[in-house]
């Protein structure tokens, strides 16, 4: 097992040190994703304003913000050589050409997660709506709304042990192991629930308070001003786009670091923690016996 322990400081120092150091990357793979956010939130406006259609943008918005998640995943892990949009839609980075029968078996996982998070809610709604109706509490839309809230927030947690390894297998789906199983995961991060839980915590929440108060300010500007909507809606969400990205940067780097750590990683891996040094010149010097190193991974 890898000497190295998981702290939840040391990942966060390295997830934002990595983040200053890579700016330019940064910027380079969210340029297209951003444009993307735009476009998504503008059309809405533009449909509900003009046309009176209502869309829902968060399902578009998941995508966008997952494949730029999966990416800088790469980027972390791989380096910049390793790290484009292209590698992913052209073969998921698995090493071929995606297939119906890959796309298939993403879409059951996304399902199969969703579902988990859905059946448990809707059961323990329905649990809460019997009890209160039978103690003769009037039910109104706010009322039904905030039992839903309540019921997913109590789900998320009873779950959490599940979901913060997920982004853990999400890490090994981005350097394309297939052989890496989520059985896999739980079994190397066993005992680490807590310390994965805080390190999701405190990658997210600093950054996500920020953005919602230079957001909100934003549009209260903009409401005050009578900024025209499209005009309003391109201020509001360039802001937001990048507040999410930078925010996603910070959570996927710690969590990179933390499947450094508990995962293992194979040789030429996580460049950037190498002086810089090139992974193809690094598994030249590693494969010498005097400086060869068996990774966690190696060693089962």
């Amino acid at each position: 097992m890898n000497e190295q322990k998981l702290t939840v400081g040391s990942s966060i120092t390295e997830s934002y040190r990595f983040l200053a150091g890579h700016m330019s990357h940064f910027f380079r793979l969210i340029y297209g994703p951003l444009i993307l956010w735009l476009l998504v939130m503008v059309t809405e406006k533009i449909l509900f304003i003009e046309h009176n259609i209502q869309i829902n943008s968060i399902y578009f918005l998941n995508i966008i913000t997952a494949a730029f998640a999966i990416v800088w995943y790469r980027q972390f892990l791989l380096g910049a050589d390793n790290a484009s949009y292209r590698q992913l839609f052209k073969s998921g980075f698995s090493g071929g050409p995606l297939s119906i029968k890959t796309v298939g078996r993403v879409l059951v996982r996304i399902i199969v997660v969703s579902l988990a998070l859905l059946i448990p809610t809707l059961i323990l709604s329905t649990g809460m709506m019997a009890y209160y109706h039978g103690q003769g509490v009037p039910f109104s839309e706010r009322f039904i709304q905030e039992l839903a809230i309540k019921s997913t927030l109590v789900v998320m947690l009873i779950f959490s042990p599940i979901f913060v390894r997920l982004s853990l297998y999400t890490a090994g789906f981005a350097l394309g192991r297939g052989s890496l199983s989520f059985q896999d995961v739980w079994r190397r991060t066993r005992g680490y629930t807590v310390t994965l839980w805080w390190l999701t915590i405190r990658a997210f929440l600093p950054l996500s308070i920020y953005s919602y108060i230079l957001t909100w300010f934003l549009g209260a500007v903009t409401k005050e001003l009578s900024v025209n909507y499209i005009l309003s809606t391109l201020l509001i969400e360039s802001l937001a786009g990048f507040m999410t990205f930078l925010m996603l940067a910070i959570v996927v780097a710690a969590n990179a670091e933390a499947f450094r750590i508990l995962i293992g990683v194979r040789d030429g891996d996580v460049p950037h923690r190498n002086d810089g040094q090139r992974p193809e010149k690094r598994l030249q010097k590693e494969s010498r016996p005097e400086n060869r190193k068996i990774l966690p991974q190696q060693a089962e």
